[in-house]
């Protein structure tokens, strides 16, 4: 089955190149009848997950003293 691409958009480069934006009855964009990727999945290295969850835990310790030292202030 052949996907039926409308074009939306054609660019002419100066040297003579031409460039079409499309899109099908699924809402995917082609770029010269060759589709574009919208979405990819994103992997990190190893000490790059350990580091944002070390990141995430120190924020959310330091919330917990600020929201603590909040009401220890209003109660004082």
């Amino acid at each position: 089955m052949k996907n039926n691409i409308e074009t939306i958009f054609t660019h002419e480069t100066d040297d003579g190149a031409i460039g079409e934006l499309g899109i099908d009855k699924n809402a995917k964009l082609y770029w010269n009848k060759q589709p574009i990727i919208t979405e990819q999945k994103v992997t990190l290295q190893g000490w790059v997950n350990i580091s944002i969850i070390i990141a995430s835990l120190s924020t959310l310790v330091i919330a917990i003293f600020v929201v603590l030292q909040y009401f220890y202030n209003i109660h004082n």
